[in-house]
């Protein structure tokens, strides 16, 4: 795994405090409302990434934080070895699934 070289200058991209700019919920219609899916996408516009110059990834979410360490192969952004999302056109994207479906969360600085 190639660890964030640039991630001790100050000047590198990633460095910094990462809010949510654009939620997408894609939850399976017959089972999730139209309220669990408004609210599922107001819990994630919560969320922050704070990524450290010693290449320490925090995402922060509802009070609690879980922190790692990150690389990037390609545009893929790891936290301990572990897919997170990827990198590009200065923005930071997520995927997570849940037993509803989808959550597509796109983080800019």
């Amino acid at each position: 795994m190639l660890l964030f070289a640039s991630c001790h200058r100050a000047s590198d991209p990633l460095i910094g405090r990462w809010t949510v700019e654009k939620v997408n919920v894609e939850f399976n219609e017959q089972i999730a409302t139209p309220e669990m899916v408004r609210q599922y996408g107001e819990l994630e516009k919560g969320n922050v990434i704070e990524i450290a110059m010693d290449s320490i990834i925090s995402l922060i979410s509802e009070g609690d934080t879980l922190t790692g360490r990150c690389s990037l192969k390609g545009n893929q952004l790891f936290m301990d070895g572990t897919p997170f999302g990827r990198y590009e056109n200065g923005t930071i994207h997520t995927e997570s699934s849940t037993p509803l479906g989808i959550i597509k969360v796109v983080y800019k600085k």
